[in-house]
């Protein structure tokens, strides 16, 4: 099992035991979260995703196409999700990144410090040896297109109506950083 550490937090797998601590964290940050995140299906509850999110968890690091950690204190609240995801091998080795923190957890850093320490474990050869790392922000999510520029992505494009995110076809500014401009920088809030 990975799990990575930053100066503050441990990023790890979601565990069946991290339920109440998921639901805790959705309840409370579903209404920060739901302009950049698919709709719920109809009927479809926090206990749901977290089976989801279990499960994918499970068939994405048997098939070694994604890598999706949860990020703690060392006391244990949950901060947010890291992910790498739609992981290509062959002649593309290439991934997409993604993140939410928690609504009680925002603007300390830690999406700073969990994102650049899941993009030096994307990048390295005794990580997952990636060469590029992409990253799609709705452009009115002003919070993840500063961390996407703060970790150093920079822009490549714009996809009209690239993902169907809070129900709607949403336009997306297209980022990207590949290994040899990753230098694992020094996190400093």
């Amino acid at each position: 099992m990975v799990e990575l550490h930053t100066p503050r937090l441990i990023l790890r797998p979601l565990v069946p035991e991290d339920r109440p601590e998921f639901l805790r964290v959705h309840t409370l940050s579903w209404p920060t979260w739901s302009p950049w995140m698919p709709a719920l299906e109809p009927g479809q509850t926090f206990d749901d995703l977290f089976d989801q999110m279990l499960a994918r968890i499970d068939r994405e690091l048997s098939a070694q196409t994604g890598l999706l950690l949860a990020a703690f204190l060392p006391d244990g609240p949950l901060i947010g999700f890291f992910t790498i995801f739609n992981i290509v091998r062959g002649v593309f080795h290439s991934a997409s990144a993604g993140w939410r923190v928690s609504a009680d957890q925002q603007r300390q850093g830690y999406a700073l410090e969990s994102l650049t320490t899941l993009l030096t474990h994307a990048f390295s050869p005794d990580g997952l040896s990636l060469h590029r790392v992409q990253a799609n922000i709705i452009p009115t999510n002003t919070a993840s297109l500063s961390l996407a520029r703060r970790v150093g992505f920079r822009q490549e494009g714009y996809a009209l109506r690239y993902l169907k995110i809070a129900g709607q076809w949403q336009d997306h500014l297209m980022f990207a950083k590949l290994a040899d401009e990753h230098a694992a920088p020094s996190i400093n809030r």
